[in-house]
């Protein structure tokens, strides 16, 4: 098992929670008019996953606020991404109303993608 200090990152914390897992991420640009002059225009979607039974076993996002972060990881934390994402994003636009929701939506997607592509690779 490995951990990481959750101090290290004092906004977004993680902890890896197999050895075996992985991390998928996804990305987005967002729309212009949102993009941060300071900071890059894009939304990240982590998630790590269990390459042997597929589980979602963390989400990490970035340039998403607090209360989407969460609501992405209850949606998708615990489920398995040998699953459809289709349902997991209809939830997230049905539920996060906001100018970024489609990037947030497509960077989900990616991360998935990003997993698909793994498996087709056959590095697991």
């Amino acid at each position: 098992m490995m951990e990481v200090d959750a101090d290290a990152s004092p906004r977004h914390a993680v902890a890896l929670s197999v050895t075996g897992s992985v991390i998928f991420v996804g990305h987005a640009r967002l729309p212009q008019s949102l993009a941060p002059r300071d900071s890059s225009p894009v939304v990240c979607v982590e998630l790590e996953t269990d390459t042997a039974s597929g589980e979602i076993l963390g989400v990490g996002s970035k340039a998403i606020p607090d209360l989407g972060q969460k609501l992405i990881s209850s949606v998708l934390l615990g489920h398995n991404i040998n699953d459809s994402p289709s349902a997991f994003v209809d939830e997230i636009r049905r539920r996060y109303i906001c100018p970024s929701q489609k990037a947030v939506s497509t960077a989900v997607l990616n991360a998935f993608e990003a997993y698909q592509r793994y498996r087709q690779v056959g590095l697991e």
